[in-house]
């Protein structure tokens, strides 16, 4: 009975995602304008590697936002009324909010494959053009620099911070009493989640209270962790890291049990 609650959910969530095509496209392309613009510009006022530093950032965020924007579907199930359908059903509470986390974890880990899969097209491009003495470096600065990640530590890190973003996007999602109250929350915790973290620049250089606020963050250990796979410049060590997230991912889930058990998710939105 539970395996097959859980297949349900996640498979309805999955074939969602996936029929979304636009979304998937959107996702795509706002980490390559990163790379491209932000990563390019601050190589440029800056020098050296910004740009291959920057990748493992961008791949967390990617992951961030795929697995957040998934709490969403809580949201939308309020909305529809399916969530009352699945308090009804004859699963414990938790496994309902699990099912939707491990769902919105599935996205996150889409997302920053499919990312992944664009990357490494990209450098086969540029070693196909090579020949023909044309590169793609002197657009994308990037390409040609990136050196092969670890594969354990790379995997390791997607699904434990893809866990964790998923986790506070569900915590989010419940929270929620209307799907404009949703992007509100969306953009008052995601942006600083990716802001006051490693993506752009070490936390070790920050301004003191920014530091504390970074240290403090799941997301953080989650970008580190990318760090130590690409073996890009790592501030926290990998046991250290996977800890922090190991714990972060349960307790947000247990805060997002405790306000679903208040009723957070078992009623529909309320309109006007």
């Amino acid at each position: 009975m539970i395996a097959t609650f859980y297949r349900a959910v996640l498979l309805r969530d999955l074939r969602k995602l996936l029929r979304q095509r636009d979304r998937l496209a959107s996702a795509m392309v706002r980490p390559l304008l990163w790379l491209w613009v932000i990563g390019g510009g601050m190589q440029a006022l800056a020098g050296g590697d910004y740009s291959t530093r920057l990748l493992p950032g961008i791949l967390a965020m990617t992951i961030l936002f795929g697995a957040m924007v998934g709490g969403l579907s809580i949201a939308l199930d309020k909305d529809a009324g399916t969530m009352r359908l699945l308090v009804t059903a004859p699963v414990h509470a938790f496994h309902v909010l699990l099912s939707k986390t491990l769902a919105a974890t599935i996205a996150g880990m889409v997302h920053a494959g499919l990312l992944g899969v664009v990357l490494l097209g990209l450098e086969g491009l540029n070693l196909a053009l090579q020949p023909l003495g044309l590169s793609l470096d002197a657009w994308l600065a990037w390409v040609g620099h990136l050196s092969i990640p670890d594969a354990a530590t790379l995997l390791s890190a997607a699904v434990l911070c893809a866990f964790s973003c998923a986790s506070l996007g569900v915590l989010c999602g419940v929270f929620t009493r209307s799907l404009d109250g949703f992007a509100v929350m969306m953009n008052f915790v995601i942006f600083p989640v990716f802001f006051f973290s490693g993506a752009l620049y070490p936390t070790q250089s920050m301004p003191g209270l920014a530091r504390v606020m970074a240290q403090a963050n799941p997301f953080t250990y989650g970008v580190d962790l990318m760090r130590h796979a690409f073996n890009s410049h790592g501030e926290y060590g990998v046991a250290w890291s996977m800890g922090i997230l190991l714990a972060s991912g349960p307790l947000l889930l247990a805060l997002a049990y405790w306000r679903y058990r208040q009723g957070g998710a078992a009623v529909p939105l309320q309109h006007g």
